[in-house]
């Protein structure tokens, strides 16, 4: 029965007369029923899609049935984006399926905001915990983003040359020459230049990139490991002319949340129910590493398992014998 305490409305949908909680827009209905029929199709289980949702299963199952008392607008915005990206790996049959972690969704936020305002953002995190992957796939899904990939060996001139490159720059020229292509490419666009592994940039290459910035208005986002902390806060250092251009610095990423971790498992296994203990087990010997539970623990799971049920028994085993991890205390 419909909760007392939400003013119902009575919808004709495709599926026949429903009783929806006042809260409920038109658009809000039509996802539902959207949703409902994806499940169906797909037999795929509400919990799962919850998980990867990152949606509590309780708020899933009131806001399918029309029982939620607030607007349920922002939960199914996630529900149908984690619908596409199951969609995605199912067709890709790839391993490197689309999560919405809280990496991926920081990401996505520090590139947007350098965009948008047209100054810095710095991304710091530990090795493993997805931040490249996310920036690919930003640059992959906006036009006029560049990455660049700064290596130990990049000096500021190559560096030129090969933004010069992605900006269309063809034929010789002098370092001058390059940086004037660069700026009248991208002066006063939406553009965003990324720069990964930015804890290897040397002062010379940074000021590259300051200058960049300046002359053409765009936005530059710095990622990189913790280390990359360390070159840019210090206050009046050498850095500090980055440091007073940056509009979003969270905080350094140590790990994956547990949430992410369900998220990832439940990616990976598609719509099968996949138990909490297992996912708990995974994550515990995950260490806050998304890399090392998805590349490492649950394919090694996929491949060594042969039809034996998802326990955590399974779990510890293949720990063991395929990765060398230490058993948990």
């Amino acid at each position: 029965m419909p909760n007392p305490e939400i003013d119902p409305q009575t919808v004709q949908t495709p599926s026949g007369a429903v009783v929806w909680g006042q809260s409920y827009t038109a658009e809000d209905i039509a996802n539902v029923e959207t949703v409902n029929r994806w499940l169906k199709e797909r037999n795929f289980q509400k919990a799962s899609l919850a998980r990867l949702a990152r949606v509590s299963t309780s708020g899933t199952s009131q806001i399918l049935s029309g029982y939620y008392a607030a607007s349920p607008s922002k939960q199914l915005s996630s529900l149908l984006s984690a619908m596409k990206h199951a969609d995605e790996q199912a067709e890709q049959k790839s391993a490197s399926a689309v999560v919405e972690t809280s990496v991926f969704r920081l990401v996505q936020m520090a590139c947007d905001m350098a965009r948008r305002y047209r100054n810095f953002s710095v991304l710091t995190g530990y090795v493993g915990t997805g931040k490249t992957f996310a920036l690919k796939y930003y640059v992959a899904h906006r036009p006029n983003t560049y990455l660049v990939e700064a290596t130990p060996a990049m000096t500021h001139q190559s560096m030129a040359r090969h933004l010069a490159r992605m900006v269309g720059f063809e034929g010789k020229g002098s370092i001058a020459d390059k940086f004037e292509h660069i700026v009248s490419s991208l002066k006063n666009t939406d553009s965003l230049i990324i720069i990964d592994e930015a804890e290897t940039l040397k002062p010379s290459q940074l000021h590259l990139v300051r200058r960049i910035r300046d002359v053409t208005d765009i936005g530059i986002v710095l990622s990189g490991t913790e280390h990359l902390s360390g070159l840019i806060r210090p206050a009046h250092g050498q850095f500090d002319q980055i440091r007073s251009r940056v509009g979003f610095w969270p905080e350094t990423v140590r790990g994956i949340t547990a949430e992410d971790a369900a998220a990832l498992v439940q990616s990976a296994f598609g719509g099968e129910e996949v138990h909490e203990d297992v996912i708990a087990r995974l994550f515990a010997y995950s260490r806050g590493s998304a890399r090392m539970l998805a590349e490492g623990l649950v394919a090694a799971l996929k491949e060594f398992r042969q039809g034996r049920p998802l326990d955590t028994k399974l779990v510890d085993a293949v720990a063991k014998q395929a990765l060398c991890l230490q058993s948990l205390a």
